[in-house]
């Protein structure tokens, strides 16, 4: 076996078959983390800035890609359909969020060139027209509303259960450099993204495909460990954000907008998932 064969074979068992495993996952976090520490560079470099403007503007392309990510498989409307991996890699995980990225940021630079400060409204529009589309694809086509009420249910009960824990114990600490409440939306994210993995798994029969809740599920019998699992973990990361970027009022937001990307999103593609039954 040659050196290119070695290689080939490498690749296709680590990256062109479906799934996540120990090195597709290190070797996407670190273009992950490459990716956001060129991003915050050049943004500090045009002087932009991320607040509630940026988060409302973006809104609507997370959920896009989101619902594109289900839409895709089903085949739904236009989307393609069941096209073998990797062929359809830039349409599914983690292909989509490169996709995703580069149209968000395309629509981003040619609002903010012709329309400036006021750039959100007309960003929102966009994205607002594209998540119609996918929004109309999904309720023509939904069939599963009883666990996607459940995982609405779960969310809610999880959610507050931890805004009580968290602001009777750490608020200062979730405070440290931004509001509470927007802190907070970084835990709610990952909680919908728990709830909906709780319901698909521990009801539905699915599967979870990353490595660490893979794991921990196999290990406790339920999905319902991703509720303190996220808690913990996104409690833990916010802390660390603002210790380490207390200073940094640009990098510091766009670390937590990464988070929160990356809790919202699959929490959007498993409800989506869930609903269409």
């Amino acid at each position: 076996m040659t050196v290119t064969d070695v290689f080939s074979e490498f690749l296709r068992a680590h990256f062109w078959t479906p799934g996540y495993n120990m090195v597709n996952t290190l070797t996407y976090g670190i273009i992950l983390a490459f990716c956001v520490y060129v991003l915050i560079k050049v943004l500090f470099a045009y002087g932009f800035r991320i607040d509630r403007r940026f988060f409302i503007a973006t809104l609507p392309y997370i959920a896009f890609g989101s619902t594109a990510r289900e839409l895709v498989d089903r085949g739904f409307g236009l989307y393609p359909g069941y096209a073998p991996y990797p062929g359809n890699f830039w349409l599914v995980a983690p292909g989509i969020y490169f996709t995703m990225f580069l149209l968000t940021a395309l629509v981003l630079a040619a609002t903010v060139a012709v329309f400036r400060e006021r750039y959100a409204a007309p960003m929102a529009a966009v994205g607002g027209l594209l998540l119609a589309y996918n929004l109309s694809l999904i309720l023509a086509h939904t069939g599963n509303l009883k666990w996607f009420c459940v995982s609405i249910l779960s969310f809610t009960v999880s959610a507050l259960l931890s805004y009580a824990v968290i602001r009777r114990f750490g608020a200062a600490l979730l405070s440290a450099a931004d509001s509470f409440n927007a802190n907070f939306l970084l835990v709610a994210a990952h909680l919908l993204d728990a709830s909906a993995t709780f319901t698909g798994v521990d009801f539905m029969g699915f599967s979870e495909k990353h490595v660490l809740p893979n794991f921990l599920i196999g290990k406790t019998g339920s999905a319902a460990v991703m509720f303190p699992l996220k808690v913990v973990v996104v409690v833990a990361a916010v802390y660390l954000i603002d210790k380490e970027y207390q200073k940094d009022e640009l990098a510091r937001r766009f670390i937590k907008f990464v988070v929160l990307v990356l809790g919202l999103g699959p929490a959007l593609r498993d409800l989506t998932l869930i609903a269409l039954g």
